[in-house]
C-alpha cells in the first residue's frame, strides 16, 4: 500500500485523477527492473546498505514520487529479521557490564578501558566469539537487520500492482462509494457481496436492471475516521478488480482542508489485481456449521451455495446458508450477524421488518443482538449465538419453528 507522501494525482474541476503508468511503457519497465534487481542484490545484506543503495535512485523531490512508490511496494515484499548468536539485549547487558569492571579496576577512573579485552571477556562469560558479539551488538537496530527473503517480480506487475496501489490510496479518503455492477453470473455476483462482509464494510445493495448497485460507506463518513476500516475498503479493491461490467464513483474528503472531489474508475481502465480470485470468502467461526450439521440426525441439509434475495427496491440479501427439507420441499436461508458486523445490524433489521421474508433465520453474535423490542415484528426468526452458530441449536429452531 502507498502512504499519503507517495500519491501521484492531478485535480481537475473538482475530480481526482491519480496519474497511473503504463506498464509497457520502456522507460518505467527499466526503472522498475533496476530497483528489483537492488532488491534482489541485498538478500542477506542489512536494510542500511539496502537504504544507502537505494538513495541514489530514489531522490528527494516530487520528481521522483513514481521512484519511492516502486520502492515503497517492494519493501512491502520483504522480510527482515535480527540475526544475532544471542539477544542483542543480553550482549549490551554482558558488554556494558564488562566495561564498568573495568572502569573500576583502573582505580582513578582516567585509564581507557581496553575495548578489546572488554569484547574478549564478554564473549568467554557467553560462550562466544568476538566476532560474534560485535556482530550482534546493535543487530536488533533497524539498520543493522538483515534482508532476509525477498518476494521476486517482474517490472511489468510492478507497475500495474503500482497502479492499484495508487488507486487504493486515493480510495482512503473515500466519504462514499458507489459501485454498478452489471453482466456476472449469480455465483459471481454472491462472491462478491461475501466479499464485502468478509471485509466487514457498510454497505447497501439495490437490484438494477440486469445488475447491482452497491453503496459503501468509506472512511470518513464515519464518525470517527477508522484507519483499520480505510484499509478493509481499500484492500477490496482487487477483488472488484476481477469482474467486468463495473465502474466506481467515489465522493472524497481531500487534503488538509477535506474538500469534496470526485474519483471515477472503471473496468475499462484495465486495473489488474495482484489476488487471487479463489471463490468463497468466510469467516473461520462460519466453516465449523456445514460440518457439525452434516453430523446431526435431521432430515435437514445445509448449504453454502445461497440464493440472491431481491427485497424489490430496498436491496437483497445474501444469506450465509440455506437449509432444505427434502420431505416437504422447504427451503430456510440464515443471514449471520458475528462481530464482523457491527454496524450493519441495526440496518438489517429495519429492512427485515419492512420488506424481510419469511423462511429466514436472522443469527447475531450475542454482543450485538439488539434490545427485545428491537427484534418485534420481524418476519425473521432471531437466534442469538455467544461464539458461533451452533449446529444443534440451528437444528432444534429449524425442527420447532420451519418442519411441518
Amino acid at each position: 500500500m502507498l502512504t499519503s507522501d507517495l500519491v501521484r494525482v492531478s485535480v481537475r474541476k473538482g475530480e481526482v485523477f491519480p496519474r497511473f503508468v503504463d506498464p509497457a511503457d520502456a522507460e518505467h519497465r527499466a526503472l522498475a527492473g533496476l530497483l528489483i534487481e537492488t532488491f534482489e542484490a541485498h538478500i542477506g545484506r542489512t536494510r542500511g546498505e539496502l537504504d544507502a543503495e537505494l538513495k541514489e535512485v530514489l531522490g528527494t523531490g516530487t520528481s521522483f514520487l513514481l521512484h519511492r512508490g516502486l520502492a515503497k511496494l517492494l519493501l512491502d515484499r520483504c522480510r527482515f529479521d535480527t540475526q544475532a548468536p544471542a539477544e542483542p539485549e543480553e550482549l549490551r547487558r554482558a558488554v556494558f557490564a564488562q566495561a564498568a569492571k573495568a572502569y573500576h579496576r583502573s582505580g582513578d577512573g582516567q585509564a581507557l578501558v581496553d575495548r578489546a579485552e572488554v569484547l574478549r571477556q564478554a564473549a568467554g562469560e557467553l560462550g562466544l566469539e568476538v566476532s560474534e558479539v560485535e556482530r550482534g551488538l546493535y543487530a536488533d537496530l533497524k539498520d543493522e537487520q538483515v534482508l532476509e527473503a525477498f518476494d521476486g517480480c517482474s517490472a511489468p506487475w510492478l507497475l500495474e500492482r503500482y497502479n492499484t496501489a495508487l488507486a487504493q490510496a486515493v480510495l482512503l479518503r473515500a466519504e462514499e462509494l458507489v459501485i454498478e455492477i452489471r453482466g456476472e453470473t449469480t455465483a459471481r455476483y454472491r462472491a462478491l457481496f461475501r466479499k464485502l462482509k468478509f471485509f466487514q464494510l457498510l454497505h447497501r445493495i439495490r437490484a438494477e436492471g440486469d445488475g447491482y448497485r452497491i453503496v459503501v460507506d468509506g472512511p470518513m463518513s464515519l464518525f470517527r475516521a477508522s484507519t483499520r476500516y480505510g484499509l478493509q475498503m481499500a484492500t477490496f479493491l482487487p477483488t472488484l478488480l476481477h469482474f467486468a461490467g463495473w465502474k466506481l464513483e467515489a465522493r472524497l474528503l481531500w487534503g488538509k482542508r477535506r474538500l469534496e472531489r470526485t474519483f471515477r474508475l472503471s473496468a475499462e481502465m484495465g486495473l489488474a489485481s495482484h489476488t487471487r480470485l479463489t471463490g468463497q470468502w468466510r469467516a473461520e467461526e462460519l466453516d465449523w456449521l456445514p460440518e457439525q450439521f452434516a453430523k446431526l440426525d435431521t432430515e435437514w441439509r445445509v448449504s453454502t451455495e445461497t440464493e440472491i434475495l431481491d427485497l424489490g427496491t430496498q436491496g437483497v440479501l445474501v444469506p450465509d446458508f440455506v437449509f432444505h427439507h427434502p420431505p416437504s420441499g422447504r427451503r430456510v436461508s440464515m443471514e449471520v450477524f458475528g462481530f464482523w458486523n457491527r454496524g450493519a445490524v441495526a440496518g438489517r433489521i429495519e429492512l427485515l421488518r419492512r420488506h424481510g421474508p419469511t423462511d429466514l433465520i436472522l443469527a447475531l453474535s450475542k454482543a450485538l443482538a439488539a434490545e427485545p423490542e428491537a427484534l418485534e415484528d420481524l418476519p425473521a426468526e432471531v437466534y442469538v449465538f455467544r461464539t458461533a452458530p451452533v449446529a444443534r441449536e440451528v437444528r432444534r429452531l429449524l425442527e420447532s419453528r420451519f418442519s411441518d
